[in-house]
């Protein structure tokens, strides 16, 4: 059940990506890595993930908190999916 929340997490994180058309190419960059990042935790649950992954999921956050709210709160419900799952 946790993977399948990610899932749904991860698709209205890209929905709510494809809605935000003002964001600069080193936001959309760092969104691209995010996301790439989570398809990547979902293929290979059981491998340890590098802390990098964290730290660019809460750069993610801090970036669009005040400019984008609504994608903020979409990386942090995929962060919070995430620590559920101990990852």
């Amino acid at each position: 059940m946790p993977e399948q929340s990610l899932r749904q997490m991860l698709e209205n994180l890209r929905a709510e990506l494809n809605r935000a058309g003002d964001l600069d190419d080193s936001s959309r960059e760092l969104l691209r890595v995010v996301e790439n990042d989570i398809q990547q935790v979902l293929e290979r649950e059981d491998e340890p993930h590098p802390e990098s992954f964290g730290d660019r999921l809460r750069e993610t956050v801090d970036r669009f908190e005040s400019s984008h709210p609504t994608l903020t709160e979409a990386v942090g419900r995929v962060l919070d999916q995430l620590a559920k799952m101990g990852i």
